[in-house]
């Protein structure tokens, strides 16, 4: 599994830079034996250490531009289409429809010019005759093309129907995929890269449904329907175009190879810059107070000039497409001409079926155009399907747990009996030989030999044993980066250890299934994250079916019942963008009571106070009080004094254990506990 840390102890690793670099220790023989081996590739003599480096940046430059699979995105794409295949047929039918009656309406042109013909030779004496027959053919043509608008009308509306619904679609499987996907996906990437496929990414794909793909079948059956109608009105004449349909494919081919790449590389710098504009417009104030507002901007147009260079050459070079064909087209145009006047003049052809097939010669570029036209927009669309496709093959946490969480009533025999009722006690349901054994949930928690690190060969715990029983206090104290969040990362499964073992009341974590892992515990983190919605449903977060008395029971256990009541709508407050409403104390507040109102027995306390004033403080440590009772606590704090009424308290550095007791024993000991404590020694 590949690993990536998750705190700010080891917040370095999480870089790009980081991870190329262990790849590139990895590959370093694999790249030299493939370059010595390598016909193709002519590595200079004498070459200096940086014009290596540069050589090999630009050639992992161009392997990340090489398109992938396309064929295998169209059809992963067509999978979520094809569930409309009633409708996809009607679209068929009806693209056939105005586009056959589109071309055949030409036609009637050829009985118009036919009249004229014979008028100005002298065979048609009456002039309104010749004028009812040209107005009567020129209706049937009003009328197909009526016909043909109706269809196109109607088959847009459908495309545009199944667009929204696919689209629809994608975003559920991509966001429900998400929810699944491990913690360490998301501390790789900004959340602006991962709000780009949900945007940029899904919007090129609705782009494709909607227009792209009736516009491809249209153009096809056009320009076949076109050639086959010049062969039938001249043949030779037609074999004059076949060198101008060959050159138009060429360009069509040629072109589009040369701008897919830069397509997929224009999303990924539209990721890139989203990714940077979200960070830093949550980060405003910091960037303020700093004064950093002029290297943030620098920062921002060094990606914003990078995405518009990639766009830029991606249009010019998609931009020849259309004069190229031009081009052709009206050379092609001048040699019909000319040739069709011999074959005029030979007999061997008439003047009306000639101005005829002059218009067709016109027309036949546009559908082949429209279809380069429309293929470079598959192709950027792919390559935004390709990104969202990436995502829901990220494989999602892995779970091989059997043991579950349940809730247990003595029957009427004095037996142990399931039960969805609260007044059940949990108890964890173990898969036995004949059915299954119940352990009581005590929330007894044990590390033996823990080890764990995020990148391999860089051990952020080593060899942690920690017991903590039912009702204790364990409190972690370390620098920052001595692994004390990790502990609790590793407790709730969002992290596998790499040697050792942790269990829960006896039982091996990695048996239990994480669902009900993480069931068994609440968490009050040191970001008070609260999300849209009132203050009841923040704290209802924590028990979503819980009634209006126990939130008010849990704000009062918390001690926010008071500051809550004095807002103008009291529970009902909204909480607005990031709780700019109410102060960073009152969050914490309310992050307390969305821990109590979930009743856990394992309850972490990740640094919950070192954002807040001292008497807010006191107000939280009240809180906390309420809560741990009876409960099983982890604490991870800077400010010793939160700490000093733990059962156990741990002193970490660099992973290691170098001093464990409670507050009087560490300082009896006089260590690096007592220093901290004193003031004689800072916390890093």
């Amino acid at each position: 599994m590949s690993k990536t840390p998750l705190n700010e102890e080891n917040k370095e690793l999480l870089t790009e830079e980081a991870q190329a670099a262990a790849e590139e220790k990895k590959d370093k023989k694999k790249k030299s034996r493939k370059s010595r081996n390598s016909k193709a590739k002519k590595i200079p003599e004498n070459e200096t250490e940086e014009e290596r480096k540069e050589r090999e940046k630009k050639e992992e430059e161009k392997k990340k531009k090489k398109p992938k699979d396309i064929k295998t995105a169209t059809k992963r794409l067509l999978s979520y289409i094809t569930q409309y295949k009633g409708l996809l047929f009607l679209v068929a039918v009806l693209v056939i429809a105005t586009t056959v009656i589109s071309v055949l309406a030409s036609l009637a042109m050829l009985p118009v010019n036919k009249t004229l013909e014979e008028l100005i030779a002298g065979n048609i004496v009456s002039g309104d005759e010749a004028m009812a027959n040209i107005i009567k053919w020129l209706i049937i043509m009003a009328i197909a093309y009526a016909l043909s608008a109706l269809c196109n009308l109607l088959y847009s509306r459908i495309m545009l129907h199944i667009s929204s619904r696919t689209l629809k679609n994608m975003r559920r499987d991509l966001f429900n995929h998400i929810q699944g996907l491990p913690l360490e996906y998301f501390d790789k990437r900004k959340t602006g890269q991962i709000m780009s496929h949900f945007t940029n990414d899904v919007s090129r794909v609705s782009d494709l449904i909607s227009s792209s793909f009736p516009s491809l079948i249209s153009s096809t059956i056009q320009a076949v329907m076109t050639i086959t109608i010049m062969i039938v009105f001249s043949w030779k004449l037609t074999l004059t175009i076949t060198v101008a349909i060959v050159l138009m494919f060429m360009v069509v081919a040629f072109i589009t190879s040369k701008c897919s790449p830069l397509f997929k590389a224009q999303q990924k710098a539209i990721a890139e810059v989203n990714g940077f504009t979200e960070e830093y417009i949550k980060g405003i104030k910091v960037v303020q107070l700093f004064c950093q507002e002029k290297k943030t901007k620098d920062a921002f147009n060094v990606l914003n000039e990078n995405y518009r260079k990639i766009g830029v050459k991606a249009n010019i070079i998609g931009g020849f497409m259309s004069p190229l064909m031009s081009m052709i087209t009206r050379v092609n145009y001048a040699i019909c001409v000319f040739y069709g006047a011999k074959l005029v003049m030979a007999g061997e052809m008439d003047v009306a079926k000639l101005i005829n097939y002059l218009s067709y010669s016109k027309s036949y570029a546009s559908p082949i155009a429209s279809i380069a036209s429309t293929y470079s927009s598959l192709v950027s669309a792919l390559a935004g399907a390709e990104r969202v496709f990436e995502v829901l093959d990220t494989p999602n946490e892995t779970d091989e747990g059997r043991v579950t969480l349940v809730r247990l009533i003595k029957n009427a025999l004095g037996e142990d009996e399931e039960t969805d009722s609260e007044s059940g006690t949990f108890s964890w349901k173990i898969p036995a030989e004949k059915g299954f054994t119940y352990i009581p949930l005590k929330g007894n928690i044990e590390l033996k030999d823990v080890t764990f690190a995020y990148v391999e060969g860089t051990d952020v715990l080593k060899n942690i044993n920690i017991s903590a029983k039912s009702g204790n206090k364990v409190a972690f104290v370390g620098s920052t980066g001595a692994g004390k969040t990790t502990i609790t990362n590793l407790i709730n499964r969002f992290y596998e250890v790499d040697r050792g073992q942790i269990t829960y009341d006896g039982i091996d974590i990695k048996d239990i299934k994480k669902d009900d892992l993480r069931h068994s515990m609440a968490m009050v983190l040191q970001d008070t994250k609260l999300f849209s919605g009132t203050i009841a449903d923040n704290i209802r977060y924590g028990k979503l079916d819980a009634t209006d008395e126990e939130v008010i029971a849990a704000a009062k256990i918390a001690n926010a019942h008071t500051f809550i009541e004095k807002l103008p709508d009291g529970y009902e407050t909204k909480i607005k963008a990031d709780a700019v409403n109410i102060s960073t104390g009152q969050a914490q507040l309310i992050n307390i009571a969305r821990a109590a109102i979930a009743g856990a027995p394992l309850l972490i306390l990740d640094e919950a106070t070192s954002s807040v004033d001292t008497r807010t403080e006191r107000l939280i440590e009240v809180g906390m009080d309420k809560i741990m009772e009876d409960r099983t606590v982890f604490v991870i704090a800077h400010r010793l004094s939160t700490v000093r009424n733990s059962d156990d308290i741990v002193v970490l550095e660099h992973g290691e254990i170098i001093e464990e007791g409670n507050h009087q024993a560490l300082i009896d000991q006089g260590g690096k506990y007592y220093q901290l404590y004193t003031g004689k020694a800072e916390m890093e």
